[in-house]
């Protein structure tokens, strides 16, 4: 039972992680806060989005911890556009409470709060919103990131919803990658084992023959 637990939160740890997300596109959405969920491995907060949103003037320069503007938080600032998905809530997957509570917000969320995010859609849930940056009501700013992002983002699987990102780079762009040489070993490597066969099927064949003879 208790390796079931640890798996579980494994995967709940994997499903969340930042290559889950489309962070090659920053997005800003501020709404209230409809439902909490509360505790490990990540805190869910419902978000009421307060359509349409707009980009708050000067978010590039806002004050933001000092550990998240090591990891370019601050280019991520200039990168944010505003959040234009079709959901008219999101769910806000925060870090551990353990982290947040590290971080300056040992106090958890509550309903009817008013929230500023800034962070990126799930690629497969874009109902999912995972921030880097919090901002609460009182004008805390809370940072949700301790690593790195992904220098290489995973492309969108086919049956992905496209985010912001990707409309926009989809419309100029006219090459083609291939599909790389993958399929080209694998085809290789049976049309060796074909022949193989071949041979050793006609040696046997030669072989009968003359003991026959």
């Amino acid at each position: 039972m208790k390796s079931m637990i640890v798996g579980l939160a494994l995967l709940g740890t994997l499903h969340h992680g930042w290559e889950d997300f489309r962070t090659e596109q920053p997005l800003y959405v501020s709404g209230t806060v409809s439902e909490v969920r509360w505790g490990n491995p990540h805190p869910e907060v419902r978000l009421r989005v307060a359509a349409p949103v707009r980009l708050p003037s000067g978010l590039a320069r806002r004050s933001i911890p000092a550990e998240l503007e090591e990891l370019g938080g601050r280019e991520v600032l200039r990168r944010t556009q505003a959040f234009d998905g079709r959901d008219d809530e999101v769910v806000l997957v925060l870090a551990p409470v353990e982290r947040l509570t590290a971080w300056g917000m040992p106090d958890r969320v509550k309903e009817g709060e008013r929230l500023e995010a800034v962070g990126y859609v799930h690629r497969e849930h874009p109902e999912e919103f995972r921030p880097e940056l919090l901002i609460r009501q009182d004008r805390r700013a809370i940072r949700q990131r301790s690593v790195p992002l992904p220098e290489n983002p995973p492309p969108a699987s086919p049956g992905s919803e496209p985010g912001p990102a990707d409309a926009a780079g989809s419309t100029g762009s006219t090459g083609s990658t291939g599909a790389g040489p993958l399929p080209w070993l694998v085809g290789g490597g049976l049309l060796v084992v074909g022949c193989t066969v071949v041979l050793v099927l006609v040696r046997r064949r030669r072989g009968g023959d003359a003991h026959v003879a």
